[in-house]
């Protein structure tokens, strides 16, 4: 009889086992699900939030970007910031390109590949480059940043940032070191014409669009707005909020935008986004 019970007693305990690992795998996916959580609402990971440590990664690079241009302006007449074609001291602005741009701050020790990686970059399409050839920098013969810095975001980047194209209006008033506090240099790059798009590139993890703007102050915002409060233009007498990624007063305006720079024709900038 005891035989017995000690037969039948068995399952059971086999059922227990099989019940704690199974009990120990749901814990594990609750921790990992519960960790990842945290390290998202921690560090941003991809979805841009303030307070963040990957946003504030992104004000420090920002920053230090803005910093590195006010230095440089001392260097130009006019107190105007960093051009390429003001680098090669050429009336020839086809070349004011985002990629010369950003590869002409490196080849001029302004700042580092690394540091024009947004921490928060979401785009398999933006790398850093890791080989930047400043041997490149050869005034002698006509040679001014490393051609194979790219500023491609539909094929290959190696900056994530957006800055103010340099024509118009918008670049002979503000892209120089005037200290104003109303006028945005670069920042964090938006969705096309600063139209809400959730599949944009742009946006993190979480849907959502958030980033930092830097003024001409050099004071520094995040924003999860493609209006920010106090950003106006003024067209025909009329004053209207001014809508940072899209070009509302045209290629010859004032308005504030903030875009890559895929070409530049005489007719303007031909603007790329994600």
């Amino acid at each position: 009889m005891n035989r017995n019970n000690r037969h039948r007693r068995s399952p059971r305990r086999g059922y227990g086992l099989l019940g704690m690992l199974i009990t120990l795998v749901c814990v594990l996916i609750l921790f990992s699900i519960t960790m990842t959580a945290l390290n998202q609402r921690i560090t941003g990971e991809g979805s841009p939030r303030a307070g963040t440590v990957r946003s504030v990664q992104d004000m420090m690079h920002l920053t230090g970007l803005y910093q590195s241009m006010l230095a440089g302006a001392r260097d130009f007449q006019d107190r105007r910031y960093l051009t390429p074609a003001g680098v090669a001291r050429s009336s020839d602005h086809s070349l004011n390109t985002t990629a010369n741009f950003y590869s002409a701050m490196v080849a001029q020790n302004y700042v580092s590949p690394q540091n024009l990686i947004s921490a928060n970059e979401y785009s398999g399409y933006v790398e850093p480059m890791h080989d930047y050839d400043f041997a490149s920098y050869n005034p002698q013969r006509g040679q001014y940043w490393d051609e194979n810095f790219h500023a491609d975001l539909h094929r290959l980047s190696h900056v994530s940032f957006a800055h103010m194209p340099f024509f118009g209006e918008r670049y002979e008033r503000h892209w120089r070191a005037t200290m104003d506090g109303r006028v945005v240099l670069i920042g964090n790059r938006g969705p096309k014409d600063g139209v809400d798009d959730p599949y944009s590139m742009t946006y993190g993890r979480d849907g959502k669009w958030g980033g930092h703007i830097v003024f001409g102050d050099g004071s520094v915002q995040f924003t999860d707005s493609f209006t920010p409060a106090g950003l106006t233009y003024e067209r025909d007498g009329q004053t209207y909020p001014d809508n940072i990624f899209a070009m509302e007063d045209g290629a010859n305006g004032r308005d504030m935008i903030l875009s890559f720079t895929q070409e530049m024709t005489r007719n303007g900038p031909e603007l790329q986004y994600d």
